[in-house]
């Protein structure tokens, strides 16, 4: 399938000239041209209130679209988050909030929020619960990020991230440890019955064996291969491009980390897609709260769903 190209600049003007046409591309995405009241659940119309960023529907129950948003109670204009939107859907690496700064023309801390929202957006994209299946191969592996830092002591501190990848879908999240418990358990939670998984000859993998998966490990001492055809190239190369993704930012808070790996992850795997980047995003405005935030922090921190971790 050949990858479609991303949104221009031009393409990006001609469809959001104004606030106003930013708004209805977030009530065409969370409600459609005809969806029920959340007041009353009826069906009916909705009219934009003048003046302001609510609507209106049938029923005179006057709501805003931007509820439950990332956008919602911002001082920004909705035009200045689309286009921060488009830079870190056609970007290769990411997107420093000092060049969203000079694009925009805001402040350091506007910037700064807005990026971290920008990226809370795309980490609620369509993601697949699991990975692989019967006659697939799924790649495994971990890596340690060492342009890591705890921001309440200023002090450089690493992570492991562990990897799964198979059919170019790439799952990942933060771990606790490369310990057998951390490591196996999320390839038993996130891999589908019948899959043949290729991971290194790292002791952990071990158990997988034990456990009934079919496994082929990689001795990486003799070579990237074991001379049958199998490799775990396909999992190696993503963590080049994530480690070349963060060394373009001056630094990376570990409470942050989760929120940089759903902006790689989600340009990774949209990156072969018909539509573009930057149209499957701003098509889908999913409700994003503080309940369901903690669901997307456990999407990417599996830390959280190890019970020996603790923080």
């Amino acid at each position: 399938m050949t990858a479609v190209k991303g949104t221009s600049i031009s393409q990006f003007f001609e469809s959001f000239s104004d606030e106003q046409a930013c708004l209805e591309q977030i009530v065409s995405a969370k409600w459609g041209n005809h969806s029920p009241c959340p007041g009353c659940g009826e069906l009916g119309q909705w009219f934009p209130v003048r003046n302001s960023k609510k609507y209106r529907h049938s029923c005179n129950l006057q709501f805003s679209p931007l509820k439950d948003t990332v956008i919602y109670r911002s001082n920004l204009s909705l035009i200045a988050f689309f286009y921060a939107l488009l830079l870190f859907c056609n970007s290769a690496y990411g997107m420093r909030s000092s060049f969203i700064r000079k694009q925009l023309g805001i402040g350091v801390k506007s910037a700064h929020r807005l990026c971290n929202r920008v990226r809370l957006h795309m980490s609620a994209y369509n993601r697949a619960s699991k990975l692989g299946g019967k006659g697939k191969t799924v790649y495994v592996d971990e890596v340690y990020l060492r342009r890591i830092v705890d921001l309440q002591s200023s002090r450089r501190k690493g992570a492991f991230v562990q990897g799964l990848r198979c059919d170019g879908q790439l799952l990942m999240g933060i771990v606790a440890d490369r310990k057998r418990r951390s490591l196996v358990d999320n390839i038993e939670r996130l891999v589908l019955p019948g899959s043949r998984i290729i991971t290194d000859s790292y002791g952990s993998y071990r158990a997988l064996g034990d456990k009934g998966w079919e496994h082929i490990r990689i001795n990486h001492s003799r070579a990237f291969h074991d001379f049958h055809g199998h490799t775990t190239n396909p999992i190696e190369c993503c963590w080049s491009a994530l480690k070349r993704n963060l060394k373009s930012y001056s630094q990376v808070g570990e409470h942050n980390l989760w929120l940089f790996l759903a902006e790689f992850e989600c340009r990774f795997n949209l990156r072969s897609e018909t539509t573009s980047c930057f149209e499957q995003l701003c098509s889908h405005f999913p409700p994003i709260n503080e309940e369901t935030q903690l669901a997307l922090i456990k999407r990417f921190d599996w830390r959280s769903l190890d019970s020996s971790f603790k923080a």
